[in-house]
């Protein structure tokens, strides 16, 4: 009989924001939950939070389709990274030439410099979104609830 696959995931309380406007740090406090994945689909799970004892309502997706959303955040991350490097390939490339006469850059540079730009934010965001993605979410929840979040736990 196989094992059931489980994930680890921890349910964080934010107490609130600690400092100055533009060094704010959050205080929280964390339980550790272990979740058994279903076999196929997903299921609804109620946890508790450590803090606050409110009932939290979480999704556990099976491990295929984690894998799935896992293996699509890294492709994005992949295709973003190709991408912007040719970008910014033609722009050094484009932008080095001497313009005759005075004219203006053409406005395929401009835009190979924005896709490089934006693929520079795009390609880090996608693989830590790749590397984080637990297959747990946390359902909707009303507004007094909104201080919470779920976070990966490693080993």
């Amino acid at each position: 009989m196989r094992r059931p696959k489980t994930v680890k995931v921890a349910i964080r309380h934010v107490s609130g924001d600690v400092g100055r406007p533009r060094t704010r740090t959050a205080a929280w406090a964390a339980r550790d939950f272990r979740l058994v994945r279903p076999a196929e689909g997903r299921d609804r799970v109620e946890l508790e939070c450590p803090v606050c004892e409110v009932p939290l309502f979480a999704e556990v997706s099976d491990h295929a389709h984690t894998r799935r959303v896992r293996q699509l955040w890294a492709a994005v991350s992949a295709v973003s990274l190709v991408v912007s490097v040719a970008a910014l390939g033609y722009a050094v490339r484009e932008g080095g030439r001497a313009l005759p006469g005075g004219r203006s850059l053409p406005v395929l540079l401009v835009v190979s410099v924005a896709v490089a730009v934006a693929g520079a934010v795009v390609t880090p965001t996608a693989w830590v979104r790749a590397r984080r993605h637990t297959g747990v979410t946390l359902l909707d929840a009303p507004e007094s609830h909104r201080t919470h979040r779920i976070v990966p736990v490693r080993g």
